[in-house]
C-alpha cells in the first residue's frame, strides 16, 4: 500500500491512498482484519467509485493498472497540503 506516494511508489503498489489524516489507515487496516485482500479490494473499488471528500479518502486500486497518469495528481496535492499544514507556524 502507498500513502501519499509519489510516482515510484505508486508503481510498486497494490493500492493507493491519499489523505491529510493519517487515521484514514483505519478503514483499509479494518478491511484486512476483516477479510484480507478480498475485502481491501471490494472496499478500495467501491470508494474508488465514489471519489474521495475533500482531502481524504482518496483510494485507488492499483494491481493491474496501466495507465499510472489518473492518479498521480491527487496524492501529489495532498502531499503539497500535508507539506504546507506542517510548515505552518504554532
Amino acid at each position: 500500500m502507498a500513502f501519499n506516494a509519489n510516482e515510484y511508489a505508486l508503481k510498486y503498489a497494490t493500492m493507493s491512498l491519499a489523505s491529510v489524516r493519517l487515521d484514514d489507515l483505519w478503514m483499509v487496516l479494518s478491511a484486512w482484519e476483516e477479510g484480507a485482500r478480498p475485502v481491501v479490494e471490494r472496499m478500495v473499488r467501491e470508494k474508488q467509485k465514489a471519489g474521495g471528500t475533500a482531502n481524504k479518502e482518496w483510494v485507488h486500486w492499483l494491481d493491474g493498472i496501466r495507465d499510472m497518469a489518473p492518479v498521480l495528481d491527487i496524492p501529489k496535492k495532498t502531499r503539497r497540503l500535508v507539506r504546507e499544514e506542517a510548515a505552518e507556524p504554532g
